[in-house]
C-alpha cells in the first residue's frame, strides 16, 4: 500500500491515526510506504505514528525524516512491513534552494526466498524539482539486482515520470488506475506503486478512506 496520511489528520482537521489503523488491519497490508506522517511533533500529540501504524499488525517499521518539527518532532516518510527490515536509507533529493527538501526512503526487507528493495518518496510541488527528482530514482532502481518496489505521492501526471517507466512498470496502468486526490472528490492520480518487470500485480484497488485528503492504493503483488 502506498498511502500519504496527512499526518493522520483529516479534511475535517480531526485525528485519524484510529482510522488507518483500521484500514491496515482490515485489507491485511504486508508492506506498506507512508508519506507525510510524524513522529513526536507536538501538533500531533507527540505520538510515535510509524511505530503506532506498525503496531497494527505486529509490523517493523523504519522512518526517514524530512522537516524538524518542534524540538523532537519530525515529519517524513516511513515504511512498515511484517517482514524483517535489514537496513534502511534515507536518501536525499534535488530540488531548487528555499523549496522543502524532498527524500526517498529505501528499505531493504528479507522476505521468504530472498531480498526485496522498497522505496517511498514524496516529490515536489513544481515540475522543475520533480524532473531531476524523477531521474535520481530511475537510476537508483536500475542499479537494483532484487526486486524493487517504488511508490509514493510524486505530486503529478505520468507524462512526467518516464524516465521510471523505461525500467518499471506502474501497476495502476494495468489496472486502469482510479484518482486518488482529494480524497473527497479525486480528480487526480498522483500516489503511484511502480513494480520491477519481473514481479506480476494481480489486482489494484483504491479503498473509499477519509483519514487523509488522498485516498489509498493497494496492490496484490507476487514476486519472482
Amino acid at each position: 500500500m502506498t498511502y500519504n496520511v496527512h499526518s493522520c489528520i483529516d479534511t475535517r482537521r480531526k485525528n485519524s491515526l484510529g482510522r488507518v489503523e483500521q484500514l491496515i488491519k482490515q485489507e491485511k497490508i504486508t508492506i506498506a510506504g507512508l508519506n507525510e506522517i510524524e513522529a513526536f511533533s507536538p501538533r500531533t500529540w507527540f505520538i510515535n505514528q510509524p511505530k503506532r501504524l506498525a503496531q497494527a499488525r505486529e509490523m517493523v517499521y523504519c522512518f526517514g525524516p524530512t522537516i524538524r518539527l518542534g524540538p523532537v518532532g519530525f515529519f517524513g516518510n516511513a515504511i512498515i512491513s511484517r517482514f524483517p527490515i535489514i537496513d534502511h536509507q534515507n536518501i536525499k533529493l534535488p530540488g531548487s534552494v528555499g523549496k522543502e527538501v524532498r527524500y526517498c526512503l529505501k528499505a531493504i526487507v528479507r522476505i521468504p526466498g530472498g531480498i526485496l528493495n522498497v522505496f517511498s518518496t514524496h516529490l515536489g510541488l513544481d515540475a522543475v524539482d520533480r524532473k531531476p527528482q524523477v531521474e535520481v530514482l530511475a537510476k537508483l532502481v536500475k542499479t537494483e539486482k532484487d526486486p524493487v518496489i517504488l511508490m509514493g505521492d510524486f505530486n503529478c501526471g505520468s507524462g512526467e515520470l518516464q524516465p521510471l517507466y523505461d525500467v518499471m512498470v506502474d501497476v495502476g496502468e494495468k489496472f486502469r488506475f482510479k484518482d486518488t486526490y482529494p480524497c473527497d472528490n479525486p480528480t487526480y492520480r498522483i500516489d503511484y506503486i511502480f513494480i520491477s518487470p519481473e514481479t506480476i500485480c494481480t489486482n489494484l484497488y483504491v479503498p473509499d478512506c477519509d483519514a487523509s485528503d488522498h485516498l489509498p492504493v493497494i496492490a496484490d503483488l507476487q514476486l519472482p
